[in-house]
């Protein structure tokens, strides 16, 4: 899976460049390392292969490169997060669970 990266956003397409799947984490302000994972998508295309998964695991991968502080608000993102405690990392104390 080749995945692409915008600004505060991270993404794949398939061959026609459609998307299948991205994960979107704003930042808190401009001036700040803390995002929010707002959303995780998958289109209905993408659903059944654990790409929503993937995104997740790519956007901890990305956030622990950059040193970002993570803030959680997509339910998705909530789960994997538990099921996965090393993510946990990326949270502030206050935020683990």
């Amino acid at each position: 899976m080749e995945f692409k990266y915008e600004k505060n956003r991270i993404y794949t397409e398939d061959v026609h460049g459609e998307l299948l799947g991205e994960i979107v984490f704003p930042a808190v302000d401009e001036n700040s390392d803390q995002v929010v994972v707002e959303r995780t998508f998958v289109s209905p295309a993408g659903r059944g292969q654990g790409l929503a998964a993937q995104l997740v695991a790519e956007f901890v991968t990305y956030a622990t490169k950059n040193n970002l502080r993570v803030k959680l608000l997509c339910p998705y993102a909530k789960k994997q997060f538990g099921n996965h405690p090393q993510y946990q990392q990326l949270l502030a104390p206050e935020d683990r669970f």
